[in-house]
């Protein structure tokens, strides 16, 4: 994959003749392969089987204290709370507050589903504005971190919903050269696809670091605690949430309250 340089440095020459290494029989070689994007790199590293939080379980961004007010603005007492994310963490503190908690979302279900930190550990594509202005995908090594940029978004290669959504909810071309985006659209599908199991009673609250549209970073803010943002499995990987965007993919409606932000939805009542 040709790399694109990153200060003022030239175009690189494509009408140099290049020739492949041969084996030791004779045979062509194969070229290495190319890096992942970050969607796949950051997956691999969270949730592949030597991934971070196979071995390392979510730490709670907040307290349960702090969380109470919220669930008990959405829940009346007695209500079930279904716990992902790091939320999980918490279900002592939540259980010693009188509520009952169990961790997965069952079709149907008409509690409060509570997801904290969990839509931020959900991988997304990584996209970056060249030096000619153009957004592209951005490859990493897993092993290093190393960045190339791949794909322009207008490439037949590059789903179409990746422009559509970055048009609509983070307009990186706005930026100009350098600027950074995380797409959200796998984030929104995630989402959705925890409402869908709701009962029309049933209500869902994702509570996360996010940003709305005209506060999007520029450098967008994927990161690791840990040191460098590396998708080697060593280390917890996240990404602000765009919870604006998340929020209309479920007719549901973001806020923010004390030291929260937030995503609530309801269940389908058609």
């Amino acid at each position: 994959m040709l790399q694109v340089p990153r200060g003022n440095g030239s175009p690189s020459v494509r009408g140099a003749l290049t020739f492949r290494p041969v084996t030791s029989l004779g045979m062509p070689s194969l070229p290495p392969p190319a890096d992942p994007v970050w969607k796949q790199a950051w997956d691999a590293a969270l949730y592949g089987a030597s991934g971070y939080l196979r071995s390392y379980p979510m730490t709670a961004s907040v307290d349960a204290a702090t969380l109470e007010p919220l669930i008990d603005s959405l829940a009346p007492p007695g209500t079930e709370l279904a716990l992902l994310g790091s939320a999980g963490a918490l279900a002592p503190d939540l259980s010693a507050l009188g509520r009952v908690v169990r961790f997965d979302v069952p079709e149907g279900y008409d509690g409060l589903v509570v997801a904290l930190d969990w839509l931020s550990h959900v991988p997304t594509h990584v996209v970056q504005m060249d030096p000619e202005g153009y957004p592209r995908l951005v490859h990493v090594s897993p092993r290093t971190g190393h960045e190339t940029l791949g794909a322009r978004l207008n490439e037949t290669s590059v789903p179409q919903s990746i422009g559509r959504w970055l048009e609509q909810w983070w307009p990186v071309v706005d930026f100009g050269p350098g600027a950074r985006a995380e797409v959200g659209t796998s984030r929104d599908t995630a989402w959705a696809g925890v409402t869908s199991r709701l009962a029309p009673r049933g209500r869902a609250v994702a509570i996360d670091a996010g940003h709305s549209l005209g506060q999007r970073p520029r450098s967008g803010s994927l990161r690791s605690s840990d040191g460098p943002a590396i998708p080697d499995g060593s280390r917890d990987l996240t990404a602000a949430v765009a919870l604006d965007a998340v929020a209309a993919a479920t007719s549901g409606r973001s806020g923010a309250a004390a030291q929260l932000t937030y995503v609530t939805s309801e269940g389908s009542r058609h």
